[in-house]
């Protein structure tokens, strides 16, 4: 009978001991829970961004370093908000379930404002217009659309700025050449092959900066690109305006602008 009581003690205090765990557990939990991102953040002292490694130049890969447009903003954006930023190196369609899935905290990565994606995530204050645009020669300007009728065109087949030509000035246009790689339509406008090479304006611009007697033009079609946050996390998207708000009027931008694309 003594070995019962012993025995029946013993049962009670484990199950005590078990239920205070899974108490403790739980209360780890439901804080752990109820804490925001922007909370885990200010804790850590980190964000874990994803990044597509592959746009340049916002984003591209030099040997083993992500280096680009992006990487400045995150660094700076890291320093104002005094948290390390560490970059993920997700493919480009994987991006958007990074963040939903909570994979990473934001996505700094040229991300395009469009209504399909902003119904899923939330964008920022815009930091660039990636807008569509036209590179040409110095000796053939060219200042909007319009200028574009009568003339041979180069695309990046599949590409956005083919869609524009397409759709926007087909009508106009002479003649649409279509290239694989948009190198190759650069390299017949330095040629005299082609008029006009449509396309998104950073990569225009990037192309502009190393090409001799090309230029480009402004802005035809909006293009915005943001920092992504997920949809709760709505304070942290207000830090992150913040500080694009006040890179933008202390003119960090424009200098990560004139570093990475130099031709306006």
């Amino acid at each position: 009978m003594f070995f019962n009581i012993l025995r029946v003690a013993s049962n009670a205090a484990t199950f005590l001991l078990v239920s205070l765990i899974f108490t403790l557990m739980s209360a780890i939990f439901s804080f752990s829970s109820a804490q925001s991102t922007y909370d885990k953040i200010k804790t850590s002292k980190l964000i874990i961004a994803g990044n597509s490694g592959s746009y340049p130049p916002f984003e591209m890969m030099d040997g083993n370093n992500l280096i680009g447009f992006d990487v400045d903003l995150a660094e700076e954006l890291g320093k104002r908000m005094g948290v390390k930023i560490k970059f993920e190196v997700i493919d480009f369609k994987g991006l958007i379930a990074s963040l939903t899935s909570k994979r990473v905290d934001v996505l700094i990565s040229a991300v395009t404002w469009t209504p399909e994606r902003a119904e899923r995530i939330s964008f920022s204050t815009p930091y660039y217009n990636a807008g569509i645009g036209a590179l040409f020669r110095d000796k053939n300007p060219i200042s909007s659309p319009q200028d574009l009728t009568g003339k041979i065109v180069g695309v990046q087949l599949g590409s956005s700025g083919d869609l524009y030509v397409r759709e926007k000035v087909g009508s106009l246009v002479k003649e649409v050449k279509t290239y694989d790689d948009i190198m190759l339509a650069v390299k017949d406008l330095e040629n005299g092959r082609v008029e006009a090479v449509v396309n998104p304006i950073p990569v225009l611009r990037h192309n502009a900066k190393s090409s001799a007697g090309i230029r480009v033009t402004d802005v035809w079609d909006s293009r915005i690109v943001g920092i992504n946050t997920r949809k709760e996390d709505a304070d942290l998207l207000a830090e992150i305006n913040k500080h694009i708000g006040a890179m933008k009027s202390d003119g960090f931008l424009d200098r990560i602008d004139k570093k990475w694309f130099g031709v306006k």
